[in-house]
């Protein structure tokens, strides 16, 4: 049975309607709040309970920063020597420039403006207009950095023992130059161009170092600048009238490109934020900074390729310097490093400068040991090598020991001590220190570098706060471990000959803390290939039966 032919006289029209209108942005912004308010799984008792719980942890800690700030004040405020009189005038303008430098680095890695993939997909597609939908992100990004800049410009000038007045003007000038810097980014965002963020940040960058560098001399007698607080409150006025027009200007412009920001580049910081993200929520630092070394490999997109050298270990070792000539930037970061125990001894710090140091060493040489962390975290790619893990990780940290050999040579004279209540040692003594610290900040890198991720197949431990794995919580301190163990002796007041012995046992336990994992593991396969053996012989036995 055949069904009549249909015909599109069958149907009837469609009614006639008013036209059909585009939602527009707050409308748009309105039906996600709706969406996430109307599926949140917390009630109002427990958000209540949070808050308190959270308001009591800011205001505790709060209170211990505050006593804190206060002491110092008072301890540096009664200081009239040369070392602190500088200190007060240039470490503010080192906090301001370092401020500023670490707002651009920041912006330009992220956005400033940015977009999650979801977004992404269907709310930057809607014919609405794409400054709408993102001026609300610009004005959280600027905001965000003048809080941020305000609270450390404030910190670093109550902490030299400024007054309220000076106190209130860093806070400011800080403040307004990280916005300005954030805003002048999306500017640079909105046309697709980041050169002169990068110069910008490595001018300030330098501008900063310039500071540590002139409270040095002139704690050490090397400068007389003669500049008086008085100045110094003068220029920070300047700086604030002119970062305020910086940022309104900026602000501005960015405000007017928003619409010209490509999507891609929206959701690459979407991305970037969300994997960061992930990666602190399970308190991997390493796995952070896989990320942004990835991102910086997107956008870098090729290299030319450079053929390598030598046999053996030895061209393990050439491929590290290779490495390190195709990405100079870790050694910048590294040479900013060799102030700090200059700066500790001048203001003072000569008994903790040892951990210090250990740790600035320790934070700048994670970047050099980015041909470590592929061989320990790729245990295929290791045992294709005719070497022992111990032979690979030493050709890979040759590398590296030479750079903080540099560090230490560098960093000698300011463990003699030349600063008012300086610890006064030999050169001997001084090369000595200097050593045990490279050397704890060089293995304390190795170890965060070299360690295994959090298994979340193992067993978990239950506490109040939930289950988690049990190697989640010694993510935090990895590597700050061997730092202060190396170092704990000449806190003591001990000879650094204890520091080193430290130091050679945990380099013994770390450079061959694998290999044991190494053999274990080809045990287990040797194991298995028995195994299967074993049950291919008894199937072939079965068979003849």
């Amino acid at each position: 049975m055949s069904s009549p032919d249909v015909t599109a006289d069958d149907f009837d029209p469609a009614p006639e309607g008013p036209a059909q209108v585009p939602a527009s942005a707050r409308e748009l912004k309105g039906l996600i709040k709706g969406w996430r308010r109307g599926r949140a799984t917390k009630k109002l008792s427990e958000a209540f309970s949070d808050a308190y719980v959270a308001l009591i942890g800011v205001a505790m800690i709060g209170a211990m920063v505050v006593n804190v700030i206060v002491k110092a004040q008072r301890v540096v405020a009664q200081c009239e020597t040369a070392s602190c009189l500088s200190a007060r005038t240039l470490l503010p303008w080192a906090a301001f420039a370092g401020t500023v430098a670490v707002a651009l680095a920041v912006s330009r890695l992220f956005g400033p403006v940015l977009a999650s993939a979801a977004e992404g997909f269907w709310l930057l597609d809607a014919p609405v207009s794409r400054a709408k939908l993102l001026g609300a992100r610009l004005w959280a990004a600027v905001l965000i950095a003048l809080g941020g800049g305000a609270l450390i410009g404030a910190l670093v000038s109550a902490l030299t023992g400024s007054p309220a007045t000076e106190v209130a003007i860093w806070a400011a000038a800080g403040g307004l130059s990280a916005a300005a810097a954030v805003a002048f980014s999306a500017t640079q965002q909105g046309i697709e161009r980041h050169l002169l963020t990068r110069v910008a940040t490595y001018l300030f960058t330098v501008v900063g170092l310039a500071a540590l560098f002139a409270v040095v001399g002139v704690a050490a007698g090397w400068l007389d600048l003669g500049v008086s607080a008085d100045l110094g409150v003068q220029l920070g006025v300047v700086v604030i009238g002119f970062a305020a027009a910086v940022l309104v200007i900026s602000f501005v412009v960015a405000r007017l490109r928003l619409r010209q920001i490509r999507r891609t580049r929206l959701l690459s910081g979407g991305a970037l934020v969300s994997g960061i993200s992930g990666a602190f929520f399970a308190l991997d630092v390493g796995l952070a900074r896989d990320i942004v070394v990835e991102r910086r490999a997107l956008e870098l997109g090729h290299v030319h390729p450079v053929r390598g050298r030598g046999l053996g270990l030895s061209a393990l070792t050439w491929r590290e310097w290779q490495r390190l000539r195709r990405f100079p930037q870790p050694l910048i970061v590294l040479g900013a490093a060799t102030v700090v125990p200059y700066a500790c001894d001048a203001l003072g710090l000569s008994t903790v400068t040892p951990v210090l140091a250990a740790l600035t060493v320790f934070g700048a040489t994670i970047p050099l040991l980015g041909g470590l962390r592929v061989l320990t975290r790729t245990g295929g790619l290791a045992r294709c090598l005719p070497f022992t893990m111990s032979q690979i990780k030493l050709a890979s940290v040759a590398v590296p020991a030479a750079v903080v050999a540099v560090w230490v040579l560098a960093t000698v004279s300011a463990y003699i001590g030349f600063g008012d209540g300086a610890t006064r040692r030999s050169y001997a003594e001084a090369f000595l220190v200097s050593l045990a610290s490279g050397g704890a900040g060089l293995l304390a890198s190795i170890r965060w570098t070299q360690a295994k991720g959090v298994d979340f197949g193992k067993p978990m431990v239950s506490t109040q706060a939930g289950a988690f794995p049990p190697g989640l919580v010694f993510n935090v301190f990895r590597g700050f471990d061997v730092c202060v163990l190396v170092t704990a002796p000449l806190l003591l007041g001990f000879s650094p000959l204890w520091s080193l012995a430290l130091g050679f046992i945990v380099a013994l336990l770390l450079f061959n803390s694998l290999d044991a994992e190494s053999l274990k593991a080809r045990q287990e396969e040797q194991q298995r290939l028995l195994d299967r053996q074993k049950a291919d012989a008894a199937a072939a036995r079965q068979r003849k039966r």
